[in-house]
């Protein structure tokens, strides 16, 4: 089991598992991921409390050794595979069709490396339908070759010169948004793009 690093937590959206004292204990991820997986605006303000807050009011929890990507974007996981990898799971989540399985995700400290907030939605039969993962990286090149080679995944045209958007649109739906941050800083190069995905069958 990888023990999560708080500091490479605190700067990814995977802040929803690090608690501490005084006011932040009341920040929830559902508070600001969405169950489509999309953040609301208040989503870096609560980031950046949990970046400033003293490490000795600091917990992380832990989570599962991940050797490539294809070990979590799966859909042969069930509920109780999610119960076994992670310490700690929150599932008040999803909806009447879907029940979701939100946990911390910290693949590596490498520039390519994924931090932030996974979530399995699973139906009424415990079938994985969906897959969202809300966080950041050093560099997305890594992300986009795995779902391009695994899913089939194809850089789309939006509009938008800032974002670079990824979709899937045959055996599997999905959407991958990568955004750089208005400053990449090279100390924090964990953070330097925002990620956002959603994956399903």
């Amino acid at each position: 089991m990888r023990f999560l690093p708080a500091l490479i937590v605190f700067g990814a959206a995977g802040a929803g598992y690090v608690y501490s004292h005084g006011d932040l204990k009341n920040i929830s991820p559902a508070s600001w991921i969405s169950d489509e997986g999309s953040a609301p605006e208040k989503a870096p303000v609560e980031i950046e409390q949990l970046a400033m807050a003293p490490k000795e009011q600091v917990v992380a929890v832990t989570g599962p050794d991940v050797l490539n990507f294809g070990d979590v974007f799966r859909f042969d996981i069930t509920p109780q595979v999610v119960a076994q990898r992670w310490s700690q799971v929150s599932t008040g989540l999803g909806n009447s069709q879907l029940q979701g399985h939100r946990v911390p995700l910290v693949t590596g400290n490498d520039e390519t490396d994924l931090a932030g907030s996974l979530t399995y939605y699973f139906d009424a039969n415990l079938k994985l339908r969906r897959i969202t993962f809300l966080g950041t990286t050093g560099n997305p090149r890594k992300l986009v070759e795995f779902l391009g080679k695994q899913y089939g995944f194809r850089h789309m045209q939006t509009g938008n010169a800032r974002a670079m958007t990824y979709q899937v649109r045959y055996r599997f739906t999905g959407r991958l948004k990568v955004t750089p941050n208005e400053i990449l800083d090279k100390h924090l190069a964990s953070t330097n793009y925002q990620v956002e995905l959603s994956l399903e069958r």
